[in-house]
């Protein structure tokens, strides 16, 4: 994801709109919104010219349109409209943007989410609309929980913002569930386990597994024996193996690769990827070479 992003935001006078954000500079800032795995929410009514768009932005932007209807566009020209009980996505690294379209006022509830494991079902490579009904709820939610923010930022001790962002939070995880629900487990563990294979440097502990999805190691363990036949623990030490094969077989030292596979002693490494494939680490090469020299003949 860019560091770098670029931003284009055309918007009237006369378009009202209120928003909460996590740095000082916003209007108004409240930092916990962070935390949630948000960066800016807010309510707006496009009259007259109403125009963003996004370049390499890292973040996702939801829009659910109340009233009125606008359209998503990219840069090859192509466009979706989107109107009241719709929800317009606006994926992370996706160039794309929106706009009012009609004579009619578009009120829309929005939110701006960091590109965090939280919102990974969110990752598309285009935009997409999908039907909504929770917009009303969610633009109730904002307003209470702007009102709420004023207060904390005049020094208010009694300022309720905090169960306000709760809240709200929970009508947006509502509000994209469907959204979540496409993606079934199967394909979820397929994706974490294709994640950690890129990653397998780090510490893939049952409890960090099962933190990128979000839920118990219980029903980690669970959902692994029934969609994939094997323990979390079990899949992990294969991913480490099947890589300290490949590392061998192109000439890495057993030592090094014990290393690689994070065993501090060559001897433990040694005993348990004989256990895991029959034969030492020592003889990968060997093995290999013969293997190659037996399917030559059968060429």
């Amino acid at each position: 994801m860019a560091l770098i992003y670029r931003e284009r935001l055309d918007i009237g006078s006369e378009s009202p709109q209120i928003m909460v954000g996590t740095h000082v500079f916003h209007k108004e800032p409240y930092p916990p919104l962070r935390d949630r795995g948000i960066l800016l929410c807010g309510i707006s009514e496009g009259q007259a010219f109403f125009e963003v768009e996004r370049v390499d932005a890292p973040w996702h932007v939801l829009a659910f349109c109340l009233t009125g209807s606008g359209e998503v566009f990219t840069p090859d020209g192509s466009t979706h409209t989107f109107a009241a009980g719709q929800l317009a996505l606006m994926p992370q690294g996706v160039h794309s943007g929106y706009r009012r379209k009609g004579e009619q006022a578009m009120q829309h509830v929005w939110f701006l989410l960091y590109c965090s494991s939280r919102w990974d079902y969110l990752n598309r490579a285009q935009p997409a609309i999908f039907n909504s009904q929770d917009g009303a709820a969610l633009a109730d939610a904002v307003r209470q929980f702007h009102r709420e923010v004023l207060r904390f930022n005049l020094g208010d001790t009694h300022s309720l913002a905090v169960p306000a962002l709760d809240y709200l939070c929970l009508l947006l995880e509502r509000a994209t569930q469907a959204l979540n629900a496409k993606r079934g487990w199967a394909e979820q563990l397929e994706q974490l386990f294709a994640h950690v294979q890129k990653n397998l440097q780090q510490d893939w502990s049952n409890a960090a597994l099962a933190a990128q999805l979000h839920i118990t190691t219980t029903h980690l363990h669970r959902l692994c024996i029934q969609h994939l036949a094997e323990t979390p623990n079990k899949i992990v030490f294969r991913l480490i193996m099947n890589q300290a094969k490949q590392l061998l077989m192109h000439g890495a030292s057993v030592g090094e690769v014990a290393r690689i596979s994070g065993y501090q002693e060559i001897a433990s490494f040694s005993r348990r990827f004989r256990q895991h494939f029959g034969y030492n680490p020592s003889q990968v090469l060997s093995k290999h070479i013969a293997s190659a020299g037996h399917q030559q003949i059968w060429t």
